[in-house]
């Protein structure tokens, strides 16, 4: 999508919120709701990819503890440490990137 035409979209569907809030002749309940939908599309859309990224990390970093847990308890626990080490690191080049 061109982003014109993704201004447009989020534009239309900051219309269709406004449209829905303001119309008194549904009732309250009725509107919330209506009002729900529209966010909750909204914000699928900006949340998919974590999610996405979030549930491909935990999977990786299972299989890895699943795979070095037959190896032996001792390969586990630096498996373990490893992964948490690196999830820590990306986790602060991605908080030292936005902040800087």
């Amino acid at each position: 999508m061109a982003g014109g035409e993704e201004h447009e979209h989020e534009h239309g569907a900051s219309c269709r919120l406004e449209s829905i809030l303001t119309d008194t002749s549904a009732p309250l309940a009725e509107r919330a709701w209506a009002a729900g939908t529209v966010e909750l599309r909204l914000l699928a859309r900006l949340a998919a990819p974590a999610v996405v990224v979030y549930m491909i990390n935990f999977v990786m970093s299972m299989s890895t503890q699943i795979l070095c847990g037959h190896l032996g308890t001792l390969e586990l626990a630096a498996a373990s440490l490893g992964n948490t080490g690196v999830q820590t690191f990306a986790y602060g080049l991605m908080v030292r990137r936005h902040y800087v």
